[in-house]
Formats: structure tokens, sequence, C-alpha cells
């Protein structure tokens, strides 16, 4: 045996710990996909469930143009390792890529949080129809939603149906993130939708929301926020208020 067989270590021989630190800088699809099925020990550690709770699915910025091999890679991770964890799964975030993959016919029973990121409007909405993902979206306490847009003519900002549909398909949501914005625009608040949006937030403890202006602000400060513990508004400009807005919420309840 040489010097260098003796002085070889073995990945095998690193303490958890370390492993455990190695994996955590992992992307967790490229840990899913090359780690589990390689030995028994990587299986007991990268499925531990305090490791695997929260998924994450995010196509990462150099593989986008490289399709065939995320579909590739997706599919097993759906496939043979999904199927072993989706019980203990509790947060989700997904892409546009990657959502289809992630949900199919997998169920997660303890699910409550979930987050879309990096996504189109129209594919959004697309998705929202889906039987699948409504089915999860009924048991959902959490979501975030972020949508963005470079492109001239797909985002308007006074469409804030989308905005309401997430509230109509998630009946048990207490905890909201919502972004929908442009390079140019955020989300605007229609006062003749605020009687519906009032009915449907009323259980809302936490919104997290970007706002074209202040009267979108205040147009949502009148709906109905009784609830709210936490309310975070980041506003794309402040102009003068519409005098037809009656600004005068009141922030404590009485009774």
């Amino acid at each position: 045996m040489t010097a260098s067989d003796t002085n070889a270590i073995n990945i095998l021989d690193l303490p958890d710990e370390m492993l455990h630190a190695i994996f955590n800088k992992l992307n967790m699809t490229d840990m899913l996909y090359s780690l589990v099925g390689v030995h028994q020990r990587f299986d007991r550690l990268v499925l531990d469930p305090l490791l695997i709770n929260h998924l994450v699915f995010v196509t990462k910025q150099s593989d986008i143009h490289n399709s065939w091999v995320n579909m590739h890679v997706l599919d097993r991770i759906r496939e043979e390792i999904l199927p072993r964890i989706n019980e203990i799964v509790n947060k989700l975030t997904v892409d546009t890529f990657s959502m289809k993959h992630v949900f199919g016919a997998i169920h997660y029973p303890q699910l409550y949080s979930l987050a879309f990121v990096n996504y189109q409007s129209d594919i959004f909405v697309r998705h929202l129809s889906d039987n699948t993902l409504l089915r999860h979206l009924e048991q959902i306490t959490h979501l975030t939603v972020d949508i963005y847009s470079e492109k001239v003519g797909s985002f308007d900002g006074n469409d804030p149906c989308i905005f309401e549909l997430v509230l109509l398909c998630c009946k048990r949501l207490i905890d909201l993130t919502f972004f929908h914005k442009s390079s140019r625009t955020y989300l605007t608040i229609l006062p003749l939708n605020i009687p519906f949006t009032s009915y449907i937030i009323s259980k809302l403890t936490k919104l997290t929301i970007n706002l074209n202006s202040f009267d979108d602000c205040l147009y949502l400060l009148n709906a109905c926020i009784e609830s709210l513990s936490t309310l975070i508004i980041r506003i794309k400009r402040i102009l003068r208020s519409s005098s037809e807005i009656d600004n005068k919420v009141s922030i404590i309840d009485d009774h």
C-alpha cells in the first residue's frame, strides 16, 4: 500500500455533522438526484425529516436552457424519491418549470406552506386551474406568490383578479405574500372589487404585498382587515391621494 493510499479519505469516513454541512451547500434538486440511492447512509442523512420538510425546486439560472436534463432529473425525483417523503413535507417552493413535476399525482398531506416564484401571470393562472394543485391549495395556510415580467404588454397593473383568485382558492389562508409586478408597475386595487376582497381576506393574519400607489393602499385598508396582526406594503409611487377615498381607517377594534 502506498503512502497516497494510506492518506486517502473516503467521503463515508466523514462524520454525519460534516456530511450534513456539505449537503446543505447543495441545491435541493442536485442533492436528491445525486445522493439518494447511492448509499444507505446517504439516504438516511439526505432524507432526514428535518432537512427535507421544506423542499425547494427552483431552476438555477445556468440550467434554464438545458430543459431536457432538468426534465430528466425532476422526473426521477418525482417517480423514485417524492413517494418516499411526501408525507413529511411541510413546505414547498416551486417555479414554472418544476411545478408539474413536483405535484403530478403526488399528495402531500402535511403541506401547509407553498411558494410560487419566477412566474409569468398567464402561466400562473393556468396552473391555478389544475385540479391537482387546487386540492393542495385548499389546505394551504401560508402562501407566497411572486409574479414578475419584463415583457412589454404581458402585465397589466389594473388586473387584480389574480390576487382575488388566489384568495378564493386558498380557503384556509392566514399568511399571504403577494408580489405581482413588472419593471414599471405593481398591483392596482380597484374599488369595485373591494366588497369581494373584504370578504375573502377576513381571515388573514399577515399580508405582505406590493401596490402601485398610495390610493391602492387606502383601498386595501378600507377592506375587512380586522384579523391582520402584520401588514407590510411596498408602494411603487406615492402621489396625491384621490379625494373620493375614505382614508379614515379604524385600526383598533373596540369590541
